[in-house]
């Protein structure tokens, strides 16, 4: 019986060890959890919602001309031959003869086609604009420039890319009107590529 004879002060507190639940959670410990998670999550979120960012129409839009602009930059300029011209220069001495090669420099190449189908036109209107010079228009390069400047203009507005009619008269052909520097057009540049003056 020796075996039996346990303490009488533990067997109880054991068997009420048993019996009890297990101590519970503070509420103090859940409150501050939450509280914590809920900081985290507040802040990520304001901190989400407080970026900078761009309207979502800007942001389309802005993709869609970065975009053409990638493809534009991409696509090597063509160059579209639309003959070589003589024409009879104004000249109180006698008769004094221009022939140039010209071709347009393009950057979308859908526009040669549209180059082709009002080709008599565009020859009319450079041809016009070549009969009303001078030799001492053309006789600097800065003359040069300005009538590379009115062929592309007067090619401008054959194909519908200008609304008005740029000026063909001599007394303007120095001064090109404001609207050729503020037009983008697919059309980068005429070029010469014979100029003789006889």
């Amino acid at each position: 019986m020796a075996k039996d004879a346990k303490p009488a002060g533990t067997k109880p507190a054991a068997a009420g060890a048993a019996d009890a639940p297990p101590p519970k959670k503070s509420k103090k410990m859940l409150i501050i959890i939450a509280a914590v998670v809920l900081l985290v999550g507040g802040g990520a979120a304001a901190f989400l919602l407080l970026q900078p960012s761009a309207h979502p129409a800007k942001k389309d839009a802005a993709a869609t001309e970065k975009a053409a602009a990638e493809a534009h930059a991409k696509a090597p300029p063509k160059f579209v031959d639309i003959g070589t011209f003589t024409a009879n220069l104004v000249h109180e001495d006698g008769d004094r003869v221009l022939q140039v090669g010209i071709s347009l420099k393009i950057t979308k190449p859908e526009l040669e086609e549209k180059i082709k189908a009002s080709n008599p036109e565009i020859l009319h209107r450079v041809n016009m604009l070549l009969q009303s010079k001078r030799p001492s228009d053309l006789a600097t390069m800065e003359g040069k420039d300005k009538l590379a400047q009115q062929i592309k203009g007067q090619v401008e507005y054959v194909l519908g890319l200008r609304k008005t009619v740029p000026s063909i008269s001599t007394e303007q052909a120095g001064t090109p009107p404001a609207e050729m520097d503020n037009i983008k057009s697919d059309i980068a540049e005429a070029l010469f590529t014979a100029f003789l003056i006889q």
